[in-house]
C-alpha cells in the first residue's frame, strides 16, 4: 500500500512541513548520495532548496548543491546541471562568496540560453544581478536584472517579475535612482498581495523601508519594516528577519532610540551567526557599533567591529573584514588613536582596491581622509578625498558622494579656503535636497554656517547653524547636541572641526 501524501496547499505548508521532516528528508538524500543514485540526489536537493535557503547553514547548503552539480554532470543532465547551479550560486551569495557565486551562475545562464530555458535564463539573470549587486558591479547587476524583468514580463512569469523588480529596486536604491526603486518595490509589493506570495511581499517591504530610510522618511521606514518583520516572524523566515530588524535598527538609531536600535541590531547579529549570513552579521554588528559609539561606549563598539573583522578574516571573507576594518577606524579615529585608525583603513582600502569594490574604497577613502585632516597631512587628505568624489559620480553612488563632499568641506575650510569649502558643502546641500536625505542636508547646512561665521558674517552664520540644528533635532540625530554650544559661542571663537565625515 502507498504511503500517505501530504497535502500542502500553499508554499507556507510546504516549508512548514519541510521544517518538521528536515532530518528524515536530509537522511534520504545522504542515502541517495551514498548510493550513487545521482537522479533522486539532484531531485531530493532541488526540492529542498528552499528549506536550505530559508534555514540555512549555508555551508551545508553549499555541500548539498554541489554534490547535486557533480550528480547531474556524471548524468549528462543539462538542465539539471543548469538548475542546481542556480540554488548553489544562489546560496553563496549570504555566505559572503559573490565571485563564486557569479562564476556558477553564469554557467547556468550559458546552459539555459544554449538550451533555449527562458524561464532558467530568467532565474539565472535575477540571482547574478543579485550576485554583482552584493560585489557592488552596480551597472552589471541592472543590466541582469533589467533583462530578467523583461524576459519575466514576454513570459507572463508574475512571480519572478516580482523578484526581478524587488533586487533591481534595490540596486536602483545603492546607486541612488530612489524614485524608481520605489516604484518598482510597489509594483512588485502589488504583484505578491495579488498572489498571495507573503515571503516576497515582506521582501518588497524590508526594501521599501530602506528605501524610505535612505530619503529621510523615517516613520514610513519603520512602518514598513515593522509589518515587513512581524510577515517574516510568522513565516520563520530568518534571512528576512535580519534584513528587517537590521534596517529597523538603523532607523531606531536615526531618530535616537538607541535602546531600541541595539535590541534589534543584537537580535539580527545572533540569527546571522546561527545561519552562518556572513554579510548579515557584519552590518548588524557595524550598526551596532555605531549605536555604542553614539552612546560613548566605545570599548563597546571597538569590541563589535573587531570581533566581525575577527571573525570574517578566519573564514577568508577579505572585502568584509575590510568593511569592519573601515568603520572600526573611524571609532580609532574617534577615541584619538590616529595610528591604528590609519593602520586599519590603509588596509581597507588596499583590500578593496584589489577587489574591485568601488563603493567601499569610496566610503573608506572618505574616512582616512578625515583622518589625513586631524594629522595635519592636508594634501593626503585632499587627495583620498578627490579620488572618493571621483569614485563615487562614476559608481552613482549620491550617499559616498555627499558625505565626501561634506568632508572636503571641513578640509578647505581649515586651509582657509572658505570659497572652495562654501562650494563643497553647497554641491553637498543640493544633493540632499534632491535626494531627501535630511542627515546630510544638516551637516552641509552647519557646514555652510561655520564657513560664514570663519568670514565674520555672524547672522549667516547663525542661520545655518540654526536650520542644521532643527533638522538634527526633528530626525533625533546626535549632533544635535553639538551644534548649540556652537550657537552660543562669543564671534571669534574658532569653528570645531566635526567628529564624523
Amino acid at each position: 500500500m502507498p504511503a500517505a501524501v501530504p497535502v500542502l496547499a500553499g508554499q507556507e505548508q510546504a516549508l512548514a512541513w519541510a521544517r518538521a521532516e528536515r532530518a528524515s528528508l536530509l537522511a534520504c538524500l545522504d542515502q541517495a548520495t551514498a548510493a550513487g543514485q545521482h537522479a533522486r540526489v539532484i531531485a531530493l536537493t532541488a526540492a529542498l532548496a528552499g528549506l536550505l535557503r530559508s534555514d540555512g547553514p549555508w555551508d551545508e547548503a553549499i555541500t548539498r548543491h554541489t554534490a547535486a552539480v557533480q550528480a547531474a554532470r556524471q548524468l549528462g543532465d543539462r538542465p539539471g546541471q543548469a538548475h542546481a547551479l542556480i540554488d548553489l550560486g544562489d546560496v553563496r551569495q549570504p555566505a559572503g562568496d559573490y565571485p563564486g557565486a557569479a562564476r556558477d551562475l553564469q554557467e547556468a545562464l550559458g546552459i539555459c540560453r544554449d538550451l533555449g530555458d527562458r524561464p532558467g535564463q530568467a532565474h539565472a539573470l535575477t540571482n547574478l544581478g543579485t550576485a554583482r549587486r552584493m560585489a557592488c558591479e552596480f551597472p552589471g547587476a541592472v543590466r541582469d536584472l533589467q533583462e530578467a524583468l523583461a524576459i519575466s514580463r514576454d513570459l507572463g512569469d508574475r512571480p519572478g517579475q516580482a523578484h526581478a523588480l524587488t533586487f533591481l529596486a534595490m540596486t536602483l536604491l545603492e546607486t541612488g535612482d530612489y524614485p524608481d526603486a520605489v516604484r518598482d518595490l510597489q509594483e512588485a509589493q502589488g504583484i505578491c498581495r495579488e498572489l498571495g506570495d507573503r515571503r516576497g511581499q515582506a521582501r518588497a517591504l524590508t526594501f521599501l523601508g530602506a528605501g524610505e530610510w535612505l530619503t529621510g522618511n523615517y516613520p514610513a521606514a519603520a512602518r514598513d519594516l515593522q509589518e515587513a518583520l512581524g510577515i517574516c516572524r510568522d513565516l520563520g523566515d530568518r534571512p528576512g528577519q535580519v534584513n528587517a530588524l537590521t534596517w529597523l535598527g538603523v532607523v531606531r538609531r536615526l531618530t535616537g532610540d538607541y535602546p531600541g536600535a541595539a535590541r534589534d541590531l543584537q537580535e539580527a547579529a545572533d540569527i546571522s551567526r546561527d545561519l552562518g549570513y556572513l554579510r548579515g552579521e557584519l552590518t548588524a554588528l557595524i550598526n551596532l557599533g555605531e549605536v555604542r559609539r553614539l552612546t560613548g561606549d566605545y570599548p563597546g563598539a571597538t569590541r563589535d567591529l573587531q570581533e566581525a573583522a575577527d571573525s570574517c578574516s578566519g573564514q577568508g571573507e577579505r572585502v568584509t573584514r575590510a568593511a569592519a576594518l573601515d568603520y572600526l577606524g573611524v571609532v580609532r579615529r574617534l577615541t584619538g588613536d590616529l595610528p591604528g585608525a590609519a593602520r586599519d583603513l590603509q588596509e581597507a582600502a588596499g583590500t578593496f582596491r584589489d577587489a574591485g569594490d568601488r563603493q567601499g574604497l569610496a566610503e573608506t577613502l572618505t574616512h582616512l581622509g578625515a583622518v589625513r585632516r586631524v594629522t595635519g597631512d592636508y594634501p593626503g587628505a585632499a587627495r583620498d578625498l578627490q579620488e572618493a568624489l571621483d569614485i563615487s559620480r562614476q559608481i552613482a553612488s549620491p550617499d559616498t558622494e555627499v558625505a565626501a563632499l561634506n568632508e572636503s568641506g571641513t578640509l578647505s575650510r581649515i586651509r582657509g579656503d572658505l570659497g572652495q569649502a562654501r562650494s563643497f558643502h553647497q554641491q553637498a546641500l543640493d544633493l540632499a535636497r534632491q535626494l531627501g536625505i535630511p542627515l546630510e542636508q544638516a551637516r552641509a547646512l552647519a557646514g555652510l554656517g561655520r564657513c560664514a561665521r570663519a568670514a565674520g558674517r555672524t547672522a549667516e552664520a547663525e542661520d545655518g547653524l540654526r536650520q542644521a540644528l532643527a533638522i538634527f533635532q526633528r530626525i533625533g540625530a546626535a549632533e544635535a547636541a553639538d551644534v548649540p554650544a556652537e550657537l552660543a559661542a562669543p564671534p571669534g571663537t574658532p569653528d570645531p572641526a566635526p567628529a564624523s565625515p
